[in-house]
């Protein structure tokens, strides 16, 4: 079945989901797996700008986030990394009646016991019997294993939380390394490459090996 789908994003990273759905609708085919595919009507999103950069697009920007009305036949993918605006943004759209697809790639291994919350977007390696992935999650290429990952945190390509407590709205950069039964608190930054030996409080800022409590804002904030 096909399904019509609109990606809500701010920045170039809904064109990285995009690039995601593409990839499961030729896994799809060329496997013979199931007649579900995704067909991208275009994106909705408070900043556009970033988007004329791109050449080539084949997908319109077909309106803003604050302004856009759902209709029944239309279902939603997020495309937002920044945990608040994505937060947000689900919150707009879902009350007015937006309904959030959970994209899971069909190359990720997930036992039964693991349990995924609505409009996440994950293209992991594989997961564990226990790991816990609540609402609004994004993770890609992510080594995850029995992890619990609060709502609308953000984790990027190649980082490691292998069975690490993840808590709320946290955006964790890409080749972080979080050690085992580590927890990190509620709207929390790592920044990409940091090792984190140690639990995190919430609202904190952790960069370096071994990663520390970021003292002056002078690292470049990630694409």
């Amino acid at each position: 079945m096909q399904k019509n789908v609109i990606i809500v994003c701010e920045d170039l990273f809904g064109l990285e989901v995009y690039s995601i759905l593409n990839e499961i609708n030729m896994y799809v085919a060329r496997e013979r797996l199931s007649d579900d595919t995704y067909d991208v009507k275009g994106f909705i999103s408070n900043n556009p700008q970033p988007f004329g950069m791109v050449d080539n697009q084949s997908k319109p920007i077909l309106g803003n986030i604050d302004s856009w009305q759902p209709i029944d036949d239309e279902q939603y993918v997020m495309g937002i990394k920044d945990p608040e605006n994505k937060e947000y943004a689900a919150k707009v759209l879902k009350d007015k009646g937006a309904k959030f697809l959970t994209i899971l790639t069909p190359w990720t291994l997930t036992p039964d016991r693991t349990c995924i919350g609505e409009g996440c977007v994950i293209s992991n390696y594989s997961f564990k019997d226990g790991a816990v992935f609540d609402e609004f999650v994004t993770m890609i290429n992510v080594m995850a294993g029995a992890a619990h990952v609060g709502a609308y945190t953000t984790i990027q390509a190649f980082a490691n939380i292998t069975n690490a407590d993840i808590g709320k709205k946290v955006r964790i950069g890409s080749h972080a390394f979080i050690m085992e039964h580590i927890k990190i608190g509620d709207n929390s930054r790592i920044y990409p490459g940091s090792m984190v030996y140690a639990n995190v409080k919430p609202n904190q800022k952790m960069a370096g090996i071994p990663a520390n409590r970021m003292k002056y804002r002078k690292l470049v904030e990630e694409a």
